[in-house]
């Protein structure tokens, strides 16, 4: 089972405990409130317990998240699927501060694979191209065009796993973010994650 699949399990598993916990500690809450001097005092614990059963769940899964990203290296993103890839990197993401991220990816994605909001606040659209060779500079025009037409105003991550042309290179460089292998490296060890400029 890949690193996708086992992440997907665990946050579906998780997600739907939490729910389950917090329907649990509100309808007990709401028994107690019935015969208890002080209802509201009961409703409201078991209100602030479901709460914090919810954030140690979320937390619970971020850390096993950054674990599983931690433990992953160049050589084994060369083996993902592009599926893979996307998911591996909307993980970097989230674990890196951003929030709100959302794979898009599939046949009909519009040319997002990624959406979320940075650490500083943009909204960011990524491209992640897991290839075996750099990407060509009709790539990084596609994604310019898809930036100026479908996502206007977000700003653009490139992310390729075997980096990009000279020439797709200079393309990019005055309109996205782009994240070459060793960009790509310096972000899996927390060294340097990639945000965009502000508009």
């Amino acid at each position: 089972m890949d690193v996708g699949t086992r992440e997907r399990r665990f946050v579906w598993r998780h997600r739907h405990g939490a729910v389950l916990a917090a329907v649990v500690a509100l309808m007990v809450g709401a028994w107690v409130a019935q015969s208890a001097p002080r209802p509201l005092l009961w409703v409201a614990a078991a209100v602030a317990v479901a709460a914090l059963s919810w954030w140690a769940v979320g937390r619970v899964r971020r850390t096993r998240e950054r674990r599983a990203l931690a433990r992953t290296d160049l050589s084994e993103l060369d083996l993902m699927s592009g599926t893979e890839f996307e998911e591996y990197v909307a993980g970097l993401m989230r674990v890196h501060g951003y929030t709100a991220v959302i794979v898009v990816g599939g046949a009909d994605d519009g040319g997002a694979d990624i959406t979320a909001r940075s650490p500083g606040g943009s909204e960011v659209v990524v491209q992640c191209k897991r290839w075996r060779h750099p990407v060509p500079p009709n790539d990084v025009r596609a994604f310019i065009g898809i930036l100026n037409s479908s996502f206007e105003g977000y700003q653009g991550i490139f992310v390729a796993s075997n980096g990009f042309t000279e020439a797709a290179a200079r393309e990019g460089a005055e309109h996205m973010v782009l994240v070459d292998r060793d960009g790509l490296a310096r972000w899996m060890g927390g060294v340097e994650v990639p945000e965009p400029r502000r508009a």
